[in-house]
C-alpha cells in the first residue's frame, strides 16, 4: 500500500527555529568552556613556572651564600698554613694548583663549576646523602681576587705614594693626557681632604655646587664616587665604566680601567706576590719597568707563567734585594709592600636550570684565621 505524500507530518517552522537556536547555544557554551579550560591551563602553567622560579631562586641564593662561605674557609685555612707564610697566585684560593701535598685545600678546585669531583658544588655536598639530586642542573663558580694586588685609591688621595709614579701609569696605561693628570689628582685629594681650599688644579665644594652636590671631605667608599670628581665627571667616565665613546681614537683607548688598578677596601699595602707590574710601578719611581720585570720573573719561576706549580713567591719583603733592589730602597718600600693579603673580593655565580644569580662580597682576614 503506498502512502500519499500529503499524509506525512512536518515539524512546524517555529520548532525548527528553536532547534537551531538550541544548537547555537550549545556551541556557545562549548566555546566558553573551552576558553575557560584554556585560560585555566595557562594560569596553571604560569603558576607552576612561578613556583619553579621561586624554588630555584631560593636554591640560587643558598648556592651563592655557600660559595662565599667556601671562599672564607679557603682564605682562612690558607692563612693558618704555617708552611706557607705568604699568599701567592699558585695557591688554591687563587685557582692555582697548590704546592702542599697534604693541604686540606687540595680538595677544592675553583676552576671547576659543574658537579664533578673537586668542584665547589662537589665539595659542598660531599658526604651528605640528603643533597642527592638537589644540585642537579646546577653550576657554581667561585672566584677570589686579592684586593691587595691593587692600590688603595684613598692612599693616592692622601698623597702617600709617588705622584710621578702615579702619573706615569696614568699616561701609559690609562692613556690620560699629561695636561689632565694633575687635574684629576688634585681633585681627588680635594674630594677626600677635610678642608674647603682647592688645590691648584682641583675643585672643592663650591665648584661642585652647580652640579647639585659637594665634595665628600672623607674617604672614598665606592669606586663609583670617582664619576663625580672633576676631570673624570662627564669627560672620562669610561675610565670607570668601560663604555668607550664610538668616536674615541684607538690610540686613546686605555689599556686598563681604573677599577683594574685601584680599590677602596684594602689596608693600603700591596702584595708583591699577586700585584701586576703596573700596580708595583705606581708605588715609587724606584720600582721602574726593569725592577718590576725582575720581580715578576723571580716569582713566576722557570716556566715564566703565573699561577703554576713552578711559581716561587717571595716569603718576606727582604728577598727583593735578591732581584737587584738596593737594601735601603727595600727598607723604605716595606711600609707599602707585603707578602700577605688581608682583603679579598669574592664573586660567586650560580646557575640552576635557566636561572642565574651573582653575588659579590668582600672578605677580610681578622685576628689570624677569623674572617668577616
Amino acid at each position: 500500500m503506498r502512502l500519499k505524500s500529503s499524509n506525512l507530518k512536518r515539524a512546524p517552522s517555529w520548532s525548527r527555529r528553536r532547534q537551531g537556536i538550541a544548537l547555537i547555544l550549545v556551541m556557545l557554551v562549548i566555546m566558553v568552556l573551552a576558553v575557560m579550560a584554556s585560560s585555566f591551563a595557562s594560569n596553571m602553567s604560569v603558576e607552576a613556572a612561578l613556583a619553579r622560579n621561586a624554588s630555584n631562586d631560593r636554591r640560587l641564593e643558598w648556592l651563592c651564600r655557600s660559595g662565599v662561605e667556601l671562599a672564607r674557609y679557603m682564605v682562612g685555612q690558607q692563612f693558618a698554613e704555617q708552611r706557607e707564610p705568604y699568599d701567592g697566585l699558585n695557591q688554591r684560593w687563587a685557582g692555582g694548583p697548590g704546592t702542599l701535598e697534604d693541604c686540606v685545600l687540595n680538595a677544592v678546585d675553583l676552576k671547576k663549576s659543574a658537579l664533578e669531583e673537586g668542584s665547589p658544588l662537589w665539595f659542598l655536598q660531599n658526604g651528605d646523602e640528603d643533597w642527592d639530586g638537589y644540585l642537579d642542573a646546577a653550576s657554581l663558580n667561585v672566584k677570589i681576587v686579592d684586593l691587595e694586588s691593587r692600590m688603595n685609591i684613598n692612599w693616592v688621595a692622601q698623597d702617600y705614594h709617588s705622584r710621578d709614579a702615579i702619573k706615569y701609569v696614568m699616561e701609559n696605561f690609562l692613556m690620560i693626557e699629561n695636561t689632565v693628570q694633575d687635574t684629576i689628582l688634585d681633585s681627588l685629594m680635594d674630594w677626600v681632604d677635610l678642608d674647603d681650599d682647592p688645590k691648584i688644579n682641583g675643585m672643592e665644594s663650591r665648584e661642585y655646587e652647580p652640579f647639585g652636590y659637594s665634595a665628600k671631605n672623607g674617604l672614598i667608599d665606592d669606586m663609583s664616587e670617582l664619576l663625580l670628581i672633576n676631570g673624570i665627571r662627564d669627560e672620562r667616565e669610561w675610565l670607570i665604566t668601560g663604555d668607550f665613546p664610538e668616536d674615541l681614537d684607538e690610540d686613546l683607548r686605555p689599556k686598563m680601567l681604573i677599577p683594574d688598578l685601584f680599590t677602596v677596601v684594602s689596608r693600603g699595602k700591596i702584595n708583591v706576590n699577586t700585584a701586576p707590574m703596573v700596580t708595583l710601578q705606581m708605588i715609587d719611581t724606584s720600582l721602574d719597568e726593569i725592577v718590576t720585570e725582575r720581580i715578576l720573573q723571580a716569582r713566576q719561576g722557570e716556566d715564566a707563567t703565573e699561577g703554576t706549580e713552578y711559581d716561587q713567591p717571595f716569603q718576606q719583603i727582604g728577598e727583593l734585594a735578591e732581584v737587584g733592589m738596593d737594601g735601603n730602597a727595600v727598607s723604605s718600600l716595606s711600609r707599602f709592600l707585603d707578602v700577605r693579603s688581608l682583603t679579598f673580593e669574592v664573586t660567586v655565580s650560580a646557575v640552576v636550570e635557566d636561572q642565574a644569580k651573582t653575588l659579590v662580597a668582600v672578605v677580610r682576614r681578622e685576628n689570624g684565621r677569623e674572617e668577616e
